[in-house]
């Protein structure tokens, strides 16, 4: 009881001196700092001030701006009030960031103009930063762009090392994943660009439905645009609604269905009808579905008909004309020069020479596929030089070559006919004057005859 009287009447005069002094008030010093209200100095002694938990600190009503607590659980240390809210003091001296090691339970905001930049310095550094460029833009910078040393990069961290999952440099755009690792980023309806490691796949466009869930999504397959599906490994859809189902199945083009293996469906409208290795193109004359009959068959829908030129300037070639049944072959004649009139006779003659019969592919039933006609080198033997270059080669047979030396020879038998029919229309009338001489001649026997009878008689 006599301490505490002590000390009362020790503080009674202080705290007068405190509310009454107008100058700087010193403790351990007969001259405190003029800048100072409280000039306090000691060797080997501190400031303490007021020590309370969290709960002491956060009762504290109103706290005025400048107040400050020492706490000493929780996140201990200095905490000061400021517009009625509590702020912690960071210890720079501890490791981490300059926030310190803890979870963040506000909204951290930073206000800038479009000319400031978050910048982080490793190792004292100029590093990458982050910036506004405008109301709107997030900008993030990465140093030295120019030299392909920088780059964003994203990174997940997978048994306990980091690894590269997303890269943006200068050199483009790298993801990369896992496969069979992880789920489909998004599933159902919607329009995405998504990149799918798990299966190597890639999706972009517009779904309306379950085109691009998990279970539609073949390994290693590609599809964009509008509804479509590549189900199947190692297949592309491209365009409305096209879908790949079997394995490295193609289709391209508006509603068309690559079904089967190593597929192609191509245009409007196409169907590889579940046929391994088939082509098929269907043109946009109807909305009819045009279907593969047979595995490995090629179909063609072309209401406008079927052109292949052999050469740039398009002289040469084959054409199926709108309706046609038959390959028509490009044989105008103002697409012709250096035309060599030939010989049909010798035509003729070496026609004569060639082995001629009927045989079969090797390696193909003879019941069902013999053909007629001559032999590759027979042939251009016989026609492949016409003085001024060569035709063909000593292996296959031009059809339009083909059917030019039949005209040829055609021609020549024709003009032998007509030669034939004027020898004979000669003949004949050489043999009628004969008939016609002697039945002259039979008329005169008749009337010197009929003048000698009379004398026989006597």
């Amino acid at each position: 009881m006599k301490k505490t009287l002590l000390l009362l009447s020790l503080a009674v005069p202080t705290a007068a001196l405190a509310q009454t002094s107008t100058g700087p008030v010193g403790i351990g010093t007969t001259a405190p700092d003029p800048k100072a209200a409280l000039d306090i100095t000691a060797t080997g002694k501190g400031l303490l001030i007021p020590r309370m938990d969290s709960a002491a600190r956060t009762s504290i009503a109103a706290p005025p701006d400048g107040l400050m607590v020492f706490q000493t659980n929780g996140r201990k240390g200095f905490w000061y009030a400021f517009g009625s809210t509590w702020f912690f003091i960071p210890d720079k001296a501890k490791a981490g960031d300059n926030l310190g090691s803890h979870a963040a339970t506000r909204a951290i905001q930073f206000s800038t103009t479009n000319a400031d930049k978050l910048t982080f310095t490793p190792n004292g550094s100029d590093g990458p930063k982050i910036a506004l460029s405008t109301t709107n833009n997030l900008d993030f910078y990465a140093s030295s762009v120019a030299s392909s040393l920088g780059a964003h990069r994203f990174l997940t961290s997978e048994s306990g090392t980091w690894l590269e999952r997303l890269r943006v440099d200068r050199n483009g755009l790298l993801a990369e994943g896992e496969d069979f690792v992880g789920s489909i980023p998004k599933q159902g309806a919607g329009t995405r660009l998504m990149w799918y490691p798990g299966k190597g796949a890639f999706r972009a466009g517009r779904v309306n439905g379950s085109q691009w869930n998990d279970n539609s999504v073949g390994l290693y397959s590609v599809a964009l645009g509008y509804g479509t599906t590549a189900s199947g490994d190692n297949t592309l859809a491209l365009g409305p609604n096209s879908t790949a189902r079997q394995g490295s199945a193609v289709a391209i083009g508006e509603r068309n269905v690559s079904s089967g293996y190593c597929s192609f469906a191509l245009g409007y409208h196409a169907n590889t009808n579940a046929k391994p290795g088939s082509f098929v193109f269907g043109d946009f004359s109807t909305s009819n579905e045009i279907l593969a009959n047979v595995n490995n068959e090629a179909t063609f829908r072309v209401a406008g008909g079927f052109r292949i030129y052999t050469n740039a300037n398009l002289l040469s070639g084959v054409t199926i004309a709108p309706n046609g049944s038959s390959w028509d072959v490009v044989s105008d004649s103002t697409k012709k020069e250096r035309v060599v009139l030939a010989d049909g006779n010798a035509f003729l003659e070496r026609i004569n020479r060639m082995r001629l019969g009927s045989w079969n592919y090797k390696g193909l039933d003879p019941a069902t596929t013999r053909h007629y006609g001559p032999m590759a080198q027979d042939f251009y033997a016989a026609f492949g030089h016409d003085g001024v270059g060569t035709s063909g080669n000593d292996t296959t047979i031009n059809q339009a070559d083909f059917d030019g030396v039949n005209l040829i020879a055609i021609q020549a038998l024709y003009r032998q006919v007509l030669q034939l029919k004027a020898e004979n229309a000669q003949l004949r009338q050489s043999q009628q004057n004969a008939v016609n001489s002697s039945a002259d001649l039979e008329e005169r026997l008749r009337r010197l005859e009929a003048q000698l009878m009379p004398q026989a008689r006597r």
